[in-house]
């Protein structure tokens, strides 16, 4: 009885082991293949290709850059008439850029606005473009967003605050939001009437855009640049020069940076009031994203979650479609997710 009890259980072992070398490669031969598939995805994902498309559209947004290194006006003069014909995008770009091709739609609405004109263009490619593609320009153009998401990457493991801190933090940009708006009409109803110079006066550097002064776009690509660098010893009492205001812009710009290093897009997510405007729009966006029910484990499975910037709850919107204004497009979720749950959705 004991010989034939383990009979079946030898026999199972023998046909387990490999017969000859050449079955040895057999079975290491797809692991091979399977490491080789991982190193490839490593380096052709949706992830770096937004890398890349965001760094390129930094480039592209300041394309004046290009005529300023090399000097040539026929450069220069091409991308000042390019620029004529572009419109502006849902993204934070500061109009009075030296080297600017692109403008951000709120910066302009704001500058529009306090110059006592109606922006009826501006506002009007805003929402188509948030109607149809969503918060996309968020996601892959802004350069504060890709200045953000680069300060992130060091860090593996990120820090969230509870749904109910977050939610409270979501407010503060609607405030700045109405604040900076209100401010520009206040400048507008007075520029139309002639009686816009005490306002201006009171409201200094907040006049002609209220935003302005905390952009960190704005901050950036136009007040680094008013102001005298020194690139030797002999230079370095241009320091002196800088006024208060101007150092306390490049502290409020180096804690975006270093907070972001923990909070991934956290100014985006509580600060940004072009992202509150945006994300009113873009809420039933043509363009979305959705989960594909057969795949997705909300139950045992939230790497979405963790992964998503802007710190969604995404496994409680519905399968169809995630209707979130904060959504920026980003992909991150459908990157990461171990089952290939995620899809673009249109709706």
């Amino acid at each position: 009885m004991g010989e034939d009890t383990e009979t079946p259980a030898a026999e199972e072992e023998e046909e387990e082991m490999p017969d000859s070398e050449e079955d040895v490669e057999s079975i290491e031969t797809p692991t091979e293949d399977a490491r080789r598939f991982n190193i490839k995805g490593l380096l052709i994902n949706i992830r770096m290709f937004r890398r890349i498309v965001q760094v390129l559209f930094i480039l592209f947004i300041n394309a004046y850059i290009f005529g300023a290194w090399f000097g040539q006006e026929q450069i220069t003069a091409f991308w000042t008439e390019f620029a004529k014909i572009l419109p502006t995008l849902p993204i934070i770009a500061p109009l009075e850029a030296p080297l600017a091709v692109i403008a951000g739609s709120f910066d302009t609405l704001n500058r529009e606005l306090t110059s006592g004109f109606f922006p009826f263009f501006t506002l009007g490619a805003m929402v188509i473009i948030l109607t149809i593609l969503g918060r996309v320009g968020c996601g892959w153009v802004c350069p504060v967003g890709t200045f953000q998401d680069f300060a992130t990457l060091p860090k593996r493991n990120k820090s969230r605050p509870a749904p109910g801190t977050e939610k409270e933090l979501r407010r503060v940009k609607l405030y700045i939001f109405v604040i900076t708006m209100f401010m520009s009409a206040w400048v507008a109803v007075s520029t139309v009437l002639g009686t816009d110079e005490s306002i201006r006066n009171a409201l200094g550097i907040f006049a002609d855009s209220g935003f302005n002064p905390l952009n960190p776009a704005y901050i950036i690509f136009y007040e680094f640049l008013q102001w005298n660098w020194p690139f030797s010893i002999d230079t370095l009492w241009y320091f002196s020069t800088w006024g208060t205001v101007f150092w306390l812009q490049i502290v409020f710009v180096a804690l975006v940076l270093a907070i972001s290093y923990w909070y991934p897009r956290w100014f985006c997510r509580w600060l940004c009031p072009a992202g509150w405007l945006y994300g009113f729009f873009s809420r039933d966006a043509l363009v979305g994203i959705g989960r594909n029910p057969a795949r997705c484990t909300p139950d045992t499975c939230s790497k979405c979650e963790e992964v998503c910037p802007m710190n969604i709850r995404i496994r409680r919107f519905p399968y169809q479609h995630m209707y979130s204004p904060d959504c920026i497009m980003c992909l991150d979720c459908k990157s990461h997710c171990p089952n290939g749950a995620i899809e673009i959705r249109f709706s």
